[in-house]
């Protein structure tokens, strides 16, 4: 299995819909999550919840590089762990996908913002599928850009 070296972080900046702690891991929600009547977003958009109990929402989460290394199958773990589902149920289906998040995450360079879309298709066939993507923030200043997105996970205690 292979190990990455950057993960999904939480930033917690209420104004821009992000409600995990900072530092928080974050993975895409499944069906059964919800928003927790913090916030409202259109239906092609998409959010992450943190992976701890809270399962706190955020609309955006920042790349960070990471002590040490995590692999896919940790990553499933702690959703279903968080989730309160059987780690046992755990497939290479199911970590197809957590690889493939992985992957687009470790892509991108540190302190980059990203979001979660709905790509609809229409020809040949109507798909609707979920894409992890970087997110332009072109209303903010490179200073306010560098205060939100650029802190040290490392710094952060517990």
């Amino acid at each position: 299995m292979q190990k990455y070296k950057k993960m999904l972080v939480g930033f917690n900046n209420k104004d821009l819909n992000c409600y995990a702690s900072r530092g928080d891991w974050l993975y895409l929600a499944n069906k059964k999550d919800t928003k927790k009547g913090l916030f409202r977003l259109p239906n092609y958009l998409y959010f992450f919840v943190s992976l701890n109990s809270k399962r706190m929402p955020s609309e955006f989460g920042v790349v960070k590089t990471i002590e040490g290394y995590v692999t896919a199958e940790d990553v499933a773990k702690l959703d279903y762990e968080s989730r309160k589902i059987n780690v046992s149920l755990i497939n290479e289906e199911v970590l197809k996908e957590y690889e493939e998040f992985l992957e687009k995450i470790n892509a991108k360079p540190e302190h980059t913002p990203m979001g979660a879309t709905w790509l609809e298709t229409i020809f040949p066939t109507k798909t609707k599928k979920l894409r992890v993507h970087k997110k332009f923030f072109t209303g903010m200043s490179k200073e306010e850009k560098k205060s939100v997105f650029e802190f040290d996970i490392k710094d952060i205690s517990e």
